[in-house]
């Protein structure tokens, strides 16, 4: 529950600060940042090579294990950063954008910072260590915002977010060689190291082709538009990712360490998996129904009245990410159950089909994309639920009975919150009161069609006990 609520104010500090930031920046600045973020997040995710997720999930680990890992991550890092940093002028050449080089130059600076604590967050991960995580989780993010907002008051403009994730990056890697014991000696031994890396690699495949999927439409967008619309591209879909991704990450880890350690009793594994996954589409999916019906409100209380473009957008992409965390618990039996050559295989599918999705979309501009990415979301998480739940002990028609009492409770709740948007409309109330009419309507209408029936009330029950197979886990670490 600690990781929940710190995730809570996580959200809440992330928000604050984009409605400083959007009220203090324009869309050109954030738009900048978001030009340069598909190139560098290429290079980011290349950095770590799967290897802390496969320290997190490998049943038995050997100090020779992190130290090697370690070391792998640093040399790979410092290439990786003095490419980015010689590649930067092309990108900038490629936006026709001198501001880019900079930026870029900056980021490149991160990928070294990074591999320097990737080791010690992993194996924080793998103990289930609560307080050293969550401080972890916080306190960057804390850095982040103060930062970043101080930055933009003194005018420093699109510099303010380089600043911000500069802050944060350090801030983290502070924390994590000060509060973890890890040490790394002198590398030993590396044939054994493979075993990682070969689970890492299909991982890091994986990543890299869904960063390059979605992070193609900000590329594109920005070249063909420019900073203007990729800045209202950008904002919009983050304003939709803020909402769940912040809570998503940190359940996927427990749910993900969980599992493997009951990889051996098939009917326990196949419980607490139903139970997660219960317990998260429950969580996340009422509060994206109240923003695909009322992203107008949501757009206005968070960045202000001259925001008011990326509405639409927020409202397809809310309607694009419903099933997202279903697709996410799928991805929970690939990892627990080390079928990553799988998911790697389910998730090139599913990229494909979201590299379709945008070149049909772009005809009709950035608009066009969102709405192309919610109509293109049901295959696209539909293989990834179908190739996870082909072996295992969990069957895809076990998944789909799960879920079935879930759909129709959030269809329920998306008849109330559409028609609440309509009336709240008609009366004029203040953004603030309407969004929060809305979630209550969302979240309140979900638990009371649940309850309405057997299945239903058999699903609030998992849900809350899965917050006990948390603790349990916790405890056996």
């Amino acid at each position: 529950m600690s990781s929940v609520a710190v995730q809570f104010v996580k959200s809440l500090l992330l928000f604050g600060s984009q409605i400083a930031l959007a009220r203090l920046l324009s869309p050109a600045d954030f738009g900048v940042v978001a030009m340069c973020a598909p190139v560098f997040g290429v290079f980011a995710l290349s950095n770590d090579l799967g290897l802390s997720q496969a320290v997190i999930q490998r049943p038995s680990l050997t100090a020779d294990d992190s130290n090697n890992a370690f070391w792998i991550n640093l040399a790979v890092g410092c290439v990786l950063a003095l490419t980015l940093l010689a590649l930067s002028p092309a990108v900038a050449s490629f936006y026709n954008d001198h501001r880019v080089t900079g930026v870029l130059a900056a980021l490149s600076l991160l990928i070294i910072v990074n591999s320097l604590s990737y080791q010690q967050i992993a194996l924080m991960h793998r103990r289930m260590d609560p307080v050293p995580i969550l401080l972890i989780d916080i306190a960057p993010v804390l850095a982040n915002v103060i930062a970043s907002i101080a930055a933009a008051r003194f005018g420093f403009g699109y510099w303010s977010l380089v600043i911000g994730q500069l802050v944060h990056t350090f801030t983290a890697g502070v924390l994590a060689w000060t509060l973890s014991p890890f040490r790394p000696a002198r590398p030993r031994a590396l044939a054994r190291t493979l075993p990682l890396m070969k689970f890492g690699a299909h991982l890091t495949g994986l990543s890299l082709a869904s960063f390059a999927a979605t992070s193609l439409s900000p590329l594109v967008v920005g070249r063909l538009f420019g900073a203007w619309e990729v800045g209202l591209f950008d904002r919009g879909f983050k304003l939709v990712s803020m909402s769940f991704v912040q809570f998503l990450t940190p359940l996927t880890r427990i749910a993900e360490t969980s599992l493997a350690r009951l990889a051996a009793d098939a009917d326990e594994y196949r419980q607490a998996f139903l139970q997660f996954s219960e317990a998260l589409i429950l969580f996340l999916t009422p509060g994206l129904i109240c923003l695909a019906f009322m992203s107008d409100d949501a757009v206005l209380v968070l960045y202000g009245r001259e925001w008011t473009a990326t509405s639409p957008i927020v409202s397809w992409f809310a309607a694009a990410s419903l099933l997202a965390p279903a697709g996410a618990a799928a991805s929970w039996l690939f990892v627990s159950q080390g079928r990553t050559r799988q998911m790697l295989q389910c998730g090139l599918v599913g990229q494909g089909l979201t590299v379709l999705a945008l070149a049909l979309g772009l005809p009709w501009g950035v608009v066009g994309v969102a709405v192309s990415a919610a109509i293109f979301s049901i295959p696209i998480q539909g293989v990834m639920i179908w190739g996870a739940t082909r072996d295992g002990p969990v069957s895809l028609a076990q998944f789909i009975n799960m879920l079935l009492p879930i759909a129709v409770s959030v269809m329920v709740a998306a008849a109330l919150v559409y028609g609440a948007s309509l009336e709240l409309h008609r009366l004029a109330l203040h953004p603030v009161l309407a969004l929060t009419i809305g979630l209550l309507t969302a979240y309140v209408g979900t638990g009371l069609a649940l309850c309405a029936t057997a299945p239903g009330r058999r699903i609030i029950g998992n849900a809350w006990r899965a917050a006990q197979i948390v603790r349990e886990g916790r405890a056996a670490a």
